[in-house]
């Protein structure tokens, strides 16, 4: 039996124990996006059986949502959660393409991510970031206009473009939206 990750409409065979994935060039998958760590996680065969591990990546790994901590066993239909990158583990009897060029864009997922619209998070300026992990941290505007000597009225024009650049309306998908990029750790919440 052989296993494969897809993304979109392409597939990637797990050709060896020990397959990377990540951002970097030394990778055997490379997803190119910033939620993603350079040497992410590692996928490896055993028997019939497929298994994930995180290499200490800055955003973590999840299977169907839960972050796992260790090796982790996988079954056919799997979601595999890379940054805010998805990879979907299945059963492959076909040839996969080929791994030349990296993946740009990351899979579609269900629910908050796809309607937030994750993958832009890198249209956000330097300042606009900043400006973002404050506001998801519920600093108010007066808070944030101190913070970079600003007006309040531009802050709130900030806050109005980082929304529309991210395809996000309240400030719960915000915080959603930081929580799931790895922007804002849970814990501020706590």
């Amino acid at each position: 039996m052989s296993w494969s990750l897809r993304s979109g409409s392409r597939e990637f065979l797990i050709v060896a124990d020990g397959f990377t994935v990540g951002r970097g060039n030394d990778v055997d998958l490379r997803l190119a996006h910033d939620s993603v760590s350079r040497r992410h996680a590692a996928f490896g065969i055993e028997g019939d059986h497929a298994f994930v591990w995180d290499l200490k990546s800055r955003n973590g790994t999840r299977v169907n949502g839960q972050p796992i901590a260790g090796r982790t066993r996988l079954e056919p239909g799997d979601r595999v959660g890379l940054g805010i990158c998805e990879l979907l583990l299945i059963e492959s009897a076909r040839p996969c393409l080929p791994m030349a060029e990296p993946i740009t864009r990351p899979v579609p997922r269900e629910g908050l991510a796809s309607a937030l619209g994750l993958r832009r998070l890198n249209d956000l300026s330097p300042r606009e970031r900043e400006m973002f992990a404050l506001i998801a941290e519920g600093r108010s505007q007066r808070q944030i206009a101190d913070h970079f000597h600003l007006s309040i009225k531009t802050v709130e024009t900030h806050r109005t473009r980082i929304g529309q650049k991210l395809g996000l309306r309240t400030r719960a998908d915000l915080i959603r939206c930081a929580l799931e990029a790895g922007i804002l750790r849970s814990s501020v919440h706590n």
